[in-house]
C-alpha cells in the first residue's frame, strides 16, 4: 500500500480477508502521507525501504533496495498470493519467487509502473469503463482481466466509512474551498500545468471563504506556509482526505483519487490537470466534475458552484446517485482472492 488511496481501497478488503481468518502481511514504504492515513485507518504496516523523490536516480535506487528487502519479509510470511496497486517492486518479487500476482490498476496513462508490473500479473483488476487495450497493450491478455462496474473510491464508501473529523476549526459561516496540489514527484507528471496560479487566484479571489491546501511533501508545505500562510489554511499534517472533502463547498484537485471521490460523494469539483485521462473524462461526461480550461474560467465556476443552487444539487444528487448504481468491489475482489490456487 503505497498511496493514501491504496490505503483507503484496500482497508476494508484486508478487515474482510481477516473476518475470514485468513493471514495477510500488509506493506508499505516510508512515505508520510500513506503511513500517517494508515495510523488514522488502524491499519497496522510493516514499512519496508522509502519512497524514492522527484529524480530518475532517487526512485530507482529506492526501489532496488525495497525489493532486496521485500524478499526478506515475503519468504517469511510465505504467502500464497500478493496483492499490489501497480507497485513494480511487488509484482517484481512476486514473479521471482514464484506466487501469484493479483493487481490493480485504474490509471493506463501511469505508463512507467504499468510497463514495470501489469506484464507480471497473474489478474489485473480494474474499473469497467476503461478499456481493454489500454492495458492488453502492456502484454496482459484480456482474458486475465477482471473488471469490476465501480470507480476504486466506491469500495471504500461502500463499506462502512467513518467520518473521523479534520479538528480544522473552519469559520462556520464561511464557505469552504479544499485545493489539492498535485503529484509533482510522480513519473507521469506534466510539468506545463496550472497548479500555482490557480491556487493564487483563489485566494485572491475568495478571501471570505475557508481555503484550506491539502499538500503531498514537506518541500510543498514549506513553500507553501512561506507565501500563503496568513491567506490560507495550509494543512502541516495528515488528514482524512474523504473526512475533508465532506467539510468542504468546492474541491479543486489534479485529477486524482480524491477528485472521483468528491464527483461520487456529489461535491462540486473542478480538475485542473490529466483531463484527457479514462475517469475524469467519464466523471465529466456524467455532470459530476469539471475541467479547468483556464485560471479565469476556473474562478468563474468556482463562484456559480458556490453559489448556485441548481449546480449544487444537480451535482449533488447525480454524485450520489452514479455511486449507488455502482457494484461493492470489495466481494468481487475477495471472491478473486479466495480462488487462487
Amino acid at each position: 500500500m503505497l498511496t493514501p488511496k491504496q490505503v483507503n481501497f484496500f482497508k476494508p478488503i484486508v478487515d474482510e480477508l481477516r473476518r475470514r481468518k485468513h493471514k495477510v502481511l500488509c506493506t508499505s514504504r516510508k512515505y508520510r502521507e500513506a503511513t500517517e492515513l494508515a495510523r488514522i485507518r488502524n491499519l497496522n504496516l510493516t514499512i519496508v525501504g522509502k519512497y524514492g523523490g522527484g529524480s530518475l536516480t532517487g526512485k530507482l535506487m529506492a526501489s532496488t533496495a525495497r525489493v532486496g528487502k521485500l524478499v526478506d519479509e515475503v519468504e517469511k510470511f510465505n504467502p500464497d498470493v500478493s496483492v499490489g496497486f501497480s507497485s513494480p517492486e511487488a509484482a517484481r518479487v512476486a514473479f521471482g519467487l514464484n506466487i501469484r500476482h493479483i493487481g490493480f490498476n485504474d490509471s493506463p496513462h501511469a505508463e512507467a509502473v504499468c510497463r514495470l508490473s501489469i506484464p507480471l500479473m497473474s489478474k489485473l483488476m480494474c474499473p469497467w469503463i476503461i478499456p481493454m487495450e489500454e492495458f492488453t497493450k502492456y502484454g496482459i491478455c484480456k482474458k486475465s482481466i477482471v473488471r469490476y462496474r465501480a470507480l476504486d473510491p466506491a469500495v471504500w464508501l461502500k463499506n462502512s466509512f467513518k467520518n473521523t473529523h479534520t479538528n480544522l476549526k473552519l469559520e462556520p459561516d464561511r464557505k469552504t474551498i479544499t485545493f489539492r496540489l498535485e503529484e509533482s514527484k510522480a513519473a507521469y507528471h506534466r510539468t506545463n500545468i496550472v497548479s500555482y496560479k490557480l491556487l493564487e487566484s483563489v485566494i485572491k479571489n475568495f478571501n471570505d471563504c475557508n481555503i484550506v491546501v491539502l499538500s503531498r511533501y514537506n518541500d510543498q508545505i514549506r513553500k507553501l506556509k512561506r507565501k500563503y500562510g496568513k491567506n490560507a489554511i495550509i494543512l502541516g499534517k495528515v488528514v482524512d482526505g474523504t473526512s475533508l472533502l465532506l467539510e468542504t463547498d468546492a474541491f479543486i484537485g489534479s485529477g486524482g483519487t480524491m477528485n472521483c471521490e468528491a464527483s461520487l460523494l456529489g461535491i462540486p469539483n473542478i480538475s485542473y490537470n490529466m483531463q484527457n485521462i479514462v475517469v475524469n473524462k467519464f466523471l465529466v461526461s456524467k455532470g459530476v466534475s469539471y475541467a479547468c480550461l483556464n485560471v479565469n474560467d476556473s474562478i468563474k465556476l468556482v463562484r456559480k458552484m458556490l453559489t448556485n443552487e441548481n449546480i449544487r444539487r444537480s451535482i449533488a444528487n447525480e454524485g450520489k446517485r452514479l455511486l449507488a448504481r455502482m457494484e461493492d468491489p470489495k466481494k468481487k475482489i475477495v471472491k478473486v482472492l479466495e480462488q487462487v490456487n
